[in-house]
């Protein structure tokens, strides 16, 4: 991925290797820095930020728009860098993610925003692929939530969880491990005055997936034991028989 920013007299020739990375990659390239003028220019006023940034904070010079991760000073006229996302960074929305900012270190809102696209890490899109496919649930949406992924989840069509109004899973990296929270409303009976009416409960739960329960073997995914765990969970919320 290339791209040309211009702070006269200065032309950076910013160049990205790859065009995609997941969370927990590194992000590294270089840039070329061209004087079009014959005067002395302290670049080291210069650098370049990788950043989480909201553009239309940033569009109204909010500087709470913008979080500094990780920054490479430009020393000279060719400088590389290289940057490591976080396991659990925010992935890119249509107005926020994470960017590369070129800029003068003081003038970070005036400088050259280069948006990165930054997807759920290989684990994070496995489980969730296991689900949909195993467990006929739908991902209705996925976003980034407090250091964590959050899955907006649509259930089946069916008796069993028709007491479920709203299910929604947050996913945590943590180290080998991967930390699921589950947040569910479900539909309560009450009875009130002779009246019965409905009321939405809000339970949690969490559980904790370790690679011996998420992998069978080399890096094939343990799909039995992934389904036998969410499922240990939706069965604390499902509806059950009056008997």
């Amino acid at each position: 991925m290339k791209s040309t920013y211009f702070s006269k007299p200065l032309e950076f020739s910013i160049e990205v290797i790859g065009e995609s990375w997941k969370q927990g990659d590194s992000i590294s390239g270089s840039v070329e820095v061209k004087n079009h003028s014959g005067e002395d220019i302290d670049l080291t006023q210069y650098g370049l930020f990788l950043c989480i940034a909201d553009i239309k904070k940033v569009q109204k010079k909010d500087m709470k728009g913008v979080e500094i991760l990780q920054e490479c000073s430009i020393e000279n006229s060719h400088q590389e860098f290289n940057f490591t996302l976080d396991e659990n960074c925010p992935i890119t929305q249509k107005s926020s993610g994470p960017y590369l900012i070129c800029a003068k270190k003081d003038e970070l809102l005036d400088g050259h925003f280069l948006a990165l696209n930054v997807v759920p890490s290989e684990l994070v899109s496995n489980i969730l692929e296991v689900i949909e496919n195993f467990m006929r649930f739908k991902v209705k949406s996925l976003k980034p939530k407090k250091g964590s992924l959050e899955a907006v989840i649509t259930l089946p069509t069916s008796k069993d969880f028709v007491s479920i109004s709203q299910f929604k899973l947050n996913l945590i990296k943590e180290q080998d491990n991967l930390k699921l929270d589950y947040f569910f409303k479900v539909k309560k009976v009450c009875f009130d005055g002779g009246v019965t009416s409905t009321k939405d409960e809000t339970k949690k739960f969490s559980t904790t997936l370790t690679p011996k329960e998420y992998l069978i073997y080399g890096s094939s995914l343990n799909q039995d034991k992934i389904v036998e765990k969410v499922n240990s969970i939706l069965n604390e919320v499902k509806l059950k028989p009056i008997v």
